[in-house]
Protein backbone atom coordinates (compact mmCIF):
# COMPACT_ATOMS: atom_id res chain seq x y z
CA UNK A 1 0.00 0.00 0.00
CA UNK A 2 2.87 2.16 0.73
CA UNK A 3 4.61 1.58 -2.67
CA UNK A 4 0.94 2.08 -4.37
CA UNK A 5 1.00 5.37 -2.66
CA UNK A 6 4.77 6.88 -3.60
CA UNK A 7 3.81 5.67 -6.95
CA UNK A 8 0.58 8.07 -7.21
CA UNK A 9 2.74 10.59 -5.59
CA UNK A 10 5.04 10.93 -8.00
CA UNK A 11 2.55 10.38 -10.93
CA UNK A 12 0.45 13.48 -9.51
CA UNK A 13 3.65 15.86 -8.88
CA UNK A 14 4.86 14.39 -12.60
CA UNK A 15 1.40 15.72 -13.98
CA UNK A 16 1.42 19.26 -12.20
CA UNK A 17 5.02 19.92 -13.37
CA UNK A 18 4.09 19.43 -16.80
CA UNK A 19 1.28 21.28 -16.60
CA UNK A 20 3.16 23.74 -14.75
CA UNK A 21 5.65 23.72 -17.52
CA UNK A 22 2.59 24.33 -20.31
CA UNK A 23 1.23 27.37 -18.23
CA UNK A 24 4.57 28.84 -17.80
CA UNK A 25 4.90 28.77 -21.80
CA UNK A 26 1.98 29.78 -22.55
CA UNK A 27 1.90 32.99 -20.42
CA UNK A 28 5.41 33.89 -22.10
CA UNK A 29 3.47 33.64 -25.69
CA UNK A 30 0.86 35.73 -24.66
CA UNK A 31 3.37 38.42 -22.74
CA UNK A 32 5.52 38.25 -25.94
CA UNK A 33 2.53 38.70 -28.21
CA UNK A 34 1.74 41.83 -25.68
CA UNK A 35 4.57 43.62 -26.26
CA UNK A 36 4.74 42.85 -30.19
CA UNK A 37 1.12 44.35 -30.64
CA UNK A 38 2.08 47.31 -28.03
CA UNK A 39 5.57 48.25 -30.03
CA UNK A 40 4.91 47.83 -33.84
CA UNK A 41 7.84 49.84 -34.39
CA UNK A 42 10.06 47.00 -32.61
CA UNK A 43 7.69 44.42 -34.01
CA UNK A 44 8.76 45.47 -37.67
CA UNK A 45 12.46 46.04 -36.81
CA UNK A 46 12.28 42.74 -34.89
CA UNK A 47 11.36 40.53 -37.97
CA UNK A 48 13.33 42.74 -40.53
CA UNK A 49 16.55 41.70 -38.78
CA UNK A 50 15.79 38.09 -38.45
CA UNK A 51 17.34 35.92 -40.59
CA UNK A 52 16.65 36.03 -44.27
CA UNK A 53 14.50 33.72 -46.30
CA UNK A 54 16.01 31.13 -48.96
CA UNK A 55 14.17 33.27 -51.85
CA UNK A 56 15.88 36.74 -50.47
CA UNK A 57 18.82 35.23 -51.94
CA UNK A 58 17.45 34.89 -55.22
CA UNK A 59 15.94 38.21 -55.43
CA UNK A 60 18.34 40.89 -56.89
CA UNK A 61 19.55 44.43 -55.63
CA UNK A 62 17.05 47.04 -56.03
CA UNK A 63 18.73 50.22 -57.68
CA UNK A 64 17.79 53.74 -57.99
CA UNK A 65 18.31 54.61 -61.40
CA UNK A 66 19.62 57.73 -62.43
CA UNK A 67 16.94 60.41 -63.82
CA UNK A 68 18.69 62.96 -66.44
CA UNK A 69 18.24 66.57 -65.72
CA UNK A 70 15.77 68.19 -68.04
CA UNK A 71 16.54 69.10 -71.21
CA UNK A 72 17.74 72.36 -71.99
CA UNK A 73 17.59 74.49 -75.71
CA UNK A 74 21.61 73.93 -76.11
CA UNK A 75 21.19 75.91 -79.36
CA UNK A 76 23.68 78.67 -79.63
CA UNK A 77 21.45 81.77 -80.81
CA UNK A 78 23.70 83.79 -82.95
CA UNK A 79 24.81 87.00 -81.52
CA UNK A 80 23.87 90.54 -83.16
CA UNK A 81 26.31 91.89 -85.23
CA UNK A 82 27.26 95.92 -85.18
CA UNK A 83 26.99 97.07 -89.00
CA UNK A 84 29.71 99.90 -88.83
CA UNK A 85 28.63 103.15 -91.33
CA UNK A 86 30.29 103.37 -94.40
CA UNK A 87 33.26 105.94 -94.00
CA UNK A 88 34.90 108.76 -96.48
CA UNK A 89 38.60 107.56 -97.48
CA UNK A 90 40.90 108.35 -99.70
CA UNK A 91 42.57 106.50 -102.57
CA UNK A 92 45.27 106.30 -105.43
CA UNK A 93 44.10 108.88 -108.14
CA UNK A 94 44.88 106.34 -110.59
CA UNK A 95 41.77 104.42 -110.12
CA UNK A 96 38.62 106.22 -112.63
CA UNK A 97 35.44 107.39 -110.99
CA UNK A 98 32.87 104.93 -110.21
CA UNK A 99 35.46 101.76 -110.30
CA UNK A 100 35.39 99.17 -107.26
CA UNK A 101 38.91 98.54 -105.84
CA UNK A 102 38.93 95.86 -102.95
CA UNK A 103 42.27 95.59 -100.75
CA UNK A 104 42.84 91.81 -99.48
CA UNK A 105 44.99 92.55 -96.42
CA UNK A 106 43.00 95.50 -95.34
CA UNK A 107 39.67 93.04 -95.76
CA UNK A 108 38.28 96.73 -97.15
CA UNK A 109 36.28 97.53 -100.51
CA UNK A 110 36.39 101.10 -102.00
CA UNK A 111 34.19 102.68 -104.41
CA UNK A 112 35.47 105.22 -105.75
CA UNK A 113 33.25 108.44 -106.32
CA UNK A 114 36.11 110.79 -107.31
CA UNK A 115 39.65 110.46 -108.05
CA UNK A 116 41.23 109.95 -104.88
CA UNK A 117 38.41 110.27 -103.02
CA UNK A 118 36.20 106.84 -101.90
CA UNK A 119 33.90 105.41 -99.73
CA UNK A 120 34.93 102.25 -97.41
CA UNK A 121 33.49 98.98 -97.14
CA UNK A 122 34.60 96.10 -94.71
CA UNK A 123 34.25 92.66 -96.50
CA UNK A 124 35.08 89.10 -96.28
CA UNK A 125 37.44 87.96 -99.07
CA UNK A 126 38.50 83.86 -99.85
CA UNK A 127 40.47 81.75 -97.79
CA UNK A 128 44.17 81.68 -98.22
CA UNK A 129 44.20 79.11 -101.14
CA UNK A 130 41.44 80.68 -102.65
CA UNK A 131 42.23 84.59 -102.24
CA UNK A 132 42.93 86.12 -105.97
CA UNK A 133 44.73 89.25 -107.88
CA UNK A 134 43.85 91.26 -110.71
CA UNK A 135 41.06 93.46 -112.25
CA UNK A 136 37.40 92.15 -113.59
CA UNK A 137 34.54 93.82 -115.18
CA UNK A 138 31.15 93.83 -113.27
CA UNK A 139 29.15 92.26 -116.51
CA UNK A 140 26.00 91.43 -114.37
CA UNK A 141 23.48 92.84 -111.21
CA UNK A 142 21.18 90.56 -109.43
CA UNK A 143 18.59 91.59 -107.22
CA UNK A 144 17.43 88.46 -104.47
CA UNK A 145 19.56 86.25 -106.99
CA UNK A 146 19.53 82.78 -107.12
CA UNK A 147 22.70 80.63 -105.68
CA UNK A 148 24.08 77.59 -108.11
CA UNK A 149 26.52 76.53 -106.12
CA UNK A 150 29.20 74.47 -107.59
CA UNK A 151 29.56 70.67 -107.20
CA UNK A 152 32.50 70.78 -105.12
CA UNK A 153 30.56 73.41 -102.95
CA UNK A 154 27.23 71.19 -102.40
CA UNK A 155 29.52 68.31 -101.55
CA UNK A 156 31.52 70.16 -99.12
CA UNK A 157 28.74 72.38 -97.40
CA UNK A 158 25.64 69.55 -97.54
CA UNK A 159 23.54 72.30 -99.86
CA UNK A 160 21.32 71.53 -102.78
CA UNK A 161 21.72 72.50 -106.17
CA UNK A 162 20.00 75.43 -106.40
CA UNK A 163 19.02 78.12 -103.40
CA UNK A 164 16.55 80.34 -103.91
CA UNK A 165 16.41 83.55 -102.74
CA UNK A 166 15.68 84.40 -98.93
CA UNK A 167 17.29 84.61 -95.70
CA UNK A 168 18.84 81.11 -95.83
CA UNK A 169 20.76 82.24 -99.27
CA UNK A 170 24.45 83.37 -98.55
CA UNK A 171 24.46 85.85 -101.60
CA UNK A 172 22.03 87.71 -99.56
CA UNK A 173 19.35 90.35 -101.11
CA UNK A 174 22.24 91.43 -104.25
CA UNK A 175 25.10 90.31 -106.16
CA UNK A 176 27.69 91.94 -108.95
CA UNK A 177 29.17 89.48 -111.03
CA UNK A 178 32.67 89.80 -112.16
CA UNK A 179 33.60 89.11 -115.65
CA UNK A 180 33.29 85.50 -116.55
CA UNK A 181 34.65 83.70 -113.10
CA UNK A 182 32.21 82.37 -110.61
CA UNK A 183 33.40 85.42 -108.32
CA UNK A 184 30.81 88.02 -107.03
CA UNK A 185 30.51 90.92 -104.43
CA UNK A 186 27.43 89.78 -102.36
CA UNK A 187 25.74 90.19 -99.44
CA UNK A 188 25.14 87.56 -97.01
CA UNK A 189 23.32 85.77 -94.17
CA UNK A 190 26.23 85.64 -92.24
CA UNK A 191 27.21 88.75 -90.96
CA UNK A 192 29.19 87.81 -88.38
CA UNK A 193 31.71 86.53 -91.00
CA UNK A 194 32.99 90.31 -92.90
CA UNK A 195 36.42 91.05 -91.76
CA UNK A 196 37.33 87.50 -92.22
CA UNK A 197 39.34 85.08 -94.79
CA UNK A 198 36.32 82.68 -95.27
CA UNK A 199 34.77 82.46 -98.62
CA UNK A 200 35.94 80.41 -102.02
CA UNK A 201 37.39 83.39 -103.86
CA UNK A 202 34.23 85.81 -102.90
CA UNK A 203 33.53 88.70 -101.45
CA UNK A 204 30.88 89.26 -98.70
CA UNK A 205 29.66 92.57 -97.21
CA UNK A 206 26.68 93.60 -95.09
CA UNK A 207 23.54 93.22 -96.47
CA UNK A 208 22.97 97.02 -96.18
CA UNK A 209 26.28 97.58 -97.60
CA UNK A 210 25.91 95.60 -100.86
CA UNK A 211 22.90 97.24 -101.61
CA UNK A 212 24.16 101.03 -101.53
CA UNK A 213 27.05 99.48 -103.66
CA UNK A 214 24.16 97.92 -105.87
CA UNK A 215 22.89 101.44 -106.44
CA UNK A 216 26.17 102.90 -107.39
CA UNK A 217 28.22 101.34 -109.61
CA UNK A 218 27.29 100.24 -112.96
CA UNK A 219 27.77 97.74 -115.20
CA UNK A 220 30.87 97.37 -117.21
CA UNK A 221 33.12 99.09 -114.33
CA UNK A 222 36.23 97.58 -113.31
CA UNK A 223 37.00 96.07 -110.12
CA UNK A 224 40.68 95.64 -108.96
CA UNK A 225 42.01 93.36 -106.71
CA UNK A 226 44.82 94.07 -105.05
CA UNK A 227 46.95 91.72 -102.19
Amino acid sequence: MAAGQGATLRYLTSRFETRGALAMRTFRTVAALLVLVSEPSWAQSFFQSGLPSARQYYLPPTYQYFTPPPRVNRRVQPKAVQIPEPEKAAIAGEYAKGSVVIVNHERNLYFVEEAGQAIRYPVAIGKPVDQWEGVQAITAKRENPTWYPPEEIQWESDVPPVVPPGPQNPLGPRALYLGDTLYRIHGTNRPGSIGGAVSHGCFRMHNPHIIELYEKVQIGANVYVVP
